[in-house]
């Protein structure tokens, strides 16, 4: 029949010669309680169950053992666990011995539990204070994948922190969009609209450096005085800065002034006053040594111009008039370090009397010519547009 053992309560066989668990002797060594059934050790002289007597006490006895021999000397109650040891002095040492061992097998198996449940907080703690780390980082970051790394490490993180770090994911990758598109645009709108749309974006360096590209090419095509103005302006800092300055001042240097366009009016005027005067001095001043061309004739000197002069006032013309029209367009080149050829183009009105009664000629001529920086006509040709009779 299977018991409890009575001295640790594990299952036990009542044939078993020892208690497999705390190696107590049990064949021949119990016996059950008359009252309740309890098994007990035999040697035992009350049931620790019920206090009943066991040895030829009646089990309704309820008298505490042991009786007092006399009413006026009270014997004191034992405990179970004296009891015990008075009735089996051997088996409850070894009891007891167990009993320690069993007390420090338990402590010790709290303090192991103690040990990992404090290693387990430590250790989620050290987590939290990670996790933590890599979320202000990301909520930091301007960079994509640091946040996508967050998200993928961190997938027990709070709630709150994933959802931020989402939102923030979202809108670099909204970013990131709106910047390839102004790349495919490739325009200065384009770039001016990303950097007002996302004024803290990364990518408004480079948007700055395309701008800046952008204009210089602008102001390259047009390649005016004032488009290079209009670059040096807006890009104080432009890498192209120093060429705009230099591109600008060059042009500016070409550019006629009023007192070279009164030095040209004057100097042309001068010229066809002296060929219609046959003014040889006059004339003579207004040319250089040699004219690279004049009238189509390649290095002509002053020599030849006398000659067309002479050949001009053919006899019988009594009167000869040139008036240059106003219309004058002049162009600037340099040729030196401070040294400019001016490039005259404008009409002259031709007006020619002869002795003959009634016998007039009028013609306006084209002319194309060029000043020397010595403010010297070099180059004259002439073309007759208009020729009347």
């Amino acid at each position: 029949m299977i018991i409890k053992c009575p001295e640790c309560g594990h299952q036990v066989s009542d044939q078993a010669k020892t208690c497999p668990s705390c190696g107590i002797d049990i064949a021949g060594k119990i016996t059950q309680c008359p009252d309740c059934g309890e098994v007990i050790f035999k040697e035992q002289a009350r049931c620790p169950n019920c206090h009943c007597s066991i040895n030829g006490a009646s089990s309704t006895d309820n008298t505490p053992y042991p009786q007092p021999v006399t009413p006026k000397v009270p014997v004191p109650q034992q405990s179970e666990s004296r009891q015990e040891e008075t009735a089996k002095p051997g088996a409850t040492r070894s009891s007891k011995k167990k009993r320690i061992g069993f007390t420090i097998l338990a402590v010790s198996v709290v303090l192991a539990l103690i040990v990992v449940f404090l290693g387990i907080y430590f250790m989620k703690n050290q987590e939290m204070q990670n996790e933590m780390r890599a979320y202000e980082n990301a909520v930091k970051s301007t960079e994509p994948l640091v946040l996508q790394n967050f998200l993928d490490m961190y997938v027990d993180a709070p709630k709150a922190h994933r959802d931020t770090i989402k939102l923030h994911l979202d809108a670099l990758k909204k970013i990131d969009t709106d910047w390839n598109d102004a790349l495919v645009n490739n325009s200065k709108y384009a770039y001016e609209r990303f950097v007002k749309l996302h004024p803290q974006s990364v990518h408004n360096i480079e948007a700055a450096i395309k701008i800046d590209s952008l204009d210089w090419v602008a102001a390259t095509k047009e390649n005016t005085a004032e488009a290079f103005m209009k670059y040096i302006t807006e890009h104080e800092d432009g890498a192209f800065y120093d060429e705009a300055q230099a591109n600008y001042e060059h042009l500016e240097a070409q550019k006629v002034t009023s007192e070279e366009r009164q030095m040209v009016t004057q100097l042309f005027t001068t010229y066809f006053n002296a060929l219609a005067q046959m003014d040889v001095s006059a004339l003579s001043s207004t040319l250089t040594p040699v004219l690279t061309s004049f009238l189509h004739r390649q290095n002509a000197t002053r020599e030849d111009v006398y000659q067309y002069m002479e050949k001009l006032h053919e006899p019988g013309i009594t009167k000869m008039e040139f008036t240059p029209n106003g219309d004058w367009s002049i162009e600037k080149s340099q040729v030196g370090d401070d040294r400019y050829v001016l490039s005259v183009t404008f009409t002259v009105a031709e007006h020619i009397e002869r002795a003959e009664e009634g016998r007039e000629s009028s013609a306006v001529c084209k002319v194309t010519a060029q000043v020397s920086p010595e403010g010297r006509i070099s180059e004259l040709n002439m073309k007759r547009s208009i020729a009347q009779e």
